[in-house]
């Protein structure tokens, strides 16, 4: 097998030699940044937009990032090139740095690797069922490396039969733990939280690419409404549009009546054929 390569601090390093101090801070304290995109045949999809996310995160968290945007992406090109992985997931991720006391931030080390993705078309037709909790992400606009409750949550959820889970609290939805989650309406508009969620890319594009065909609301969501939503999807880099089944124990979708979110899942393949086309470094 070829020698697969990740990018730590600027320098190209095999990944069987790659490494990370024990007193970083996204060791001892779980201190990070993310962001994630996917290639499609080489291409990085919407990666100016994960970039944009990137970069405030970042801000928000404090976090100095001692690259350029155009020398990270620079990185990523070469990256890119040296694996030769055409269907793929970049990860960018920004640590706390080495910290003399364990607490403060340091000089962050940027670390950036690619992994074999291969898109699951059959779930994206067949569907998921999701488990509300009742839980909110602390920093819920900054994608941050802290999915302690998350991983917590799946393992209840699939001890009910689900395959995710829905975060609510105080009676409002607010995201799936790697994903967005949309409501359509008995009137077929579309609804999406917007109350502290992190804004993920595929939904600031479906909102941009819908704009004229499809009414969509980004604004509080509550329990009541999902109530009443006669179709329901989830949307992230990974699972494109993804219809939801169930809400298990509150709510069951029919997929056979499913025309919205199959005519969105249309229109996002199509706009991202559109990308891939017009595509220029």
């Amino acid at each position: 097998m070829e020698t697969q390569y990740a990018i730590i601090n600027g320098t190209l390093t095999a990944i069987n030699e790659a490494k990370l101090g024990i007193d970083d801070l996204s060791i001892v304290r779980g201190y990070a940044i993310f962001d994630y995109f996917k290639t499609i045949n080489n291409i990085p999809i919407f990666w100016e937009d994960n970039l944009d996310r990137f970069f405030n995160s970042a801000k928000l968290m404090d976090l100095p990032i001692r690259f350029s945007r155009e020398e990270i992406k620079n990185q990523i090109l070469l990256l890119i090139e040296k694996n030769n992985i055409p269907h793929s997931g970049i990860k960018i991720l920004l640590t706390g740095g080495y910290s003399q006391d364990g607490y403060t931030i340091a000089d962050p080390n940027l670390i950036i690797t690619q992994q074999f993705f291969i898109r699951d078309t059959i779930r994206e037709k067949s569907g998921m069922k999701l488990y509300l909790f009742d839980f909110h992400r602390a920093f819920g606009t900054v994608k941050s490396i802290d999915y302690v409750m998350g991983i917590k949550a799946l393992k209840v959820a699939r001890e009910f039969g689900a395959d995710d889970v829905l975060y609510f609290q105080n009676n409002l939805l607010s995201e799936c733990p790697r994903a967005n989650i949309f409501l359509v309406m008995p009137d077929d508009t579309v609804i999406t939280p917007n109350t502290d969620v992190l804004f993920g890319i595929t939904k600031k594009h479906i909102l941009e690419m819908s704009k004229d065909i499809i009414r969509i609301e980004d604004r509080p969501v509550s329990i009541e409404d999902l109530k009443n939503a006669r179709e329901a999807f989830i949307t992230s880099t990974t699972k494109n549009i993804t219809p939801v089944t169930s809400i298990v124990g509150l709510k069951e979708f029919e997929l056979k009546d499913g025309s919205i979110t199959q005519q969105l899942q249309d229109l996002l393949d199509k706009h991202t054929e559109a990308y891939i086309r017009s595509y220029k470094i």
